[in-house]
């Protein structure tokens, strides 16, 4: 079972593309992404987390586990409900406070959220990773999360 994170780092998590993905670009079936569970554990134990996806933009965490408990096991199940959602109208940014210590893991934000990233002078803070076209990139995510754990220890 994953530790609670203690701290105020933030990190917001899409599902489709991200933990959602696909053995190979060339096929066509969803997958709970490679690596999900220790991307998971990862992200509960040095972030505090959030959803921040389209199945749950009113609030509610009802359609996320309903969704992903069609691809994953009960270990995480378990993770994806310490997970809180977050509520949003239009665009994910939305639901973002770019004065706090965030980060956002998504495959596919819009273009006008991309720009309101970079209005904000944020824009490093969204992680791209896409299951979809590179089944490995959890790991990769994995790294890249860790080197923003480091380089915050050292602060």
């Amino acid at each position: 079972m994953p530790t609670k994170c203690l701290n105020k780092r933030i990190l917001f998590l899409d599902v489709d593309g991200v933990l959602l993905g696909k053995a190979g670009p060339d096929d066509s079936e969803i997958i709970l992404a490679k690596h999900a569970a220790e991307f998971l554990q990862y992200c509960l134990q040095n972030f505090d987390c959030f959803w921040l996806t389209t199945h749950c933009h009113d609030g509610d965490s009802k359609h996320i586990t309903d969704l992903m408990n069609r691809y994953a096991g009960k270990a995480v199940m378990e993770m994806v409900k310490e997970i809180r959602p977050v509520s949003w109208r239009t665009l994910k940014t939305e639901a973002i406070d770019v004065e706090s210590d965030f980060y956002w893991i998504d495959d596919a934000p819009l273009w006008s959220e991309i720009l309101w990233l970079e209005n904000d002078n944020v824009l490093k803070r969204w992680l791209m990773v896409d299951t979809s076209e590179n089944p490995e990139e959890l790991k990769r995510a994995i790294s890249m999360l860790e080197n923003i754990v480091f380089k915050i220890g050292r602060q």
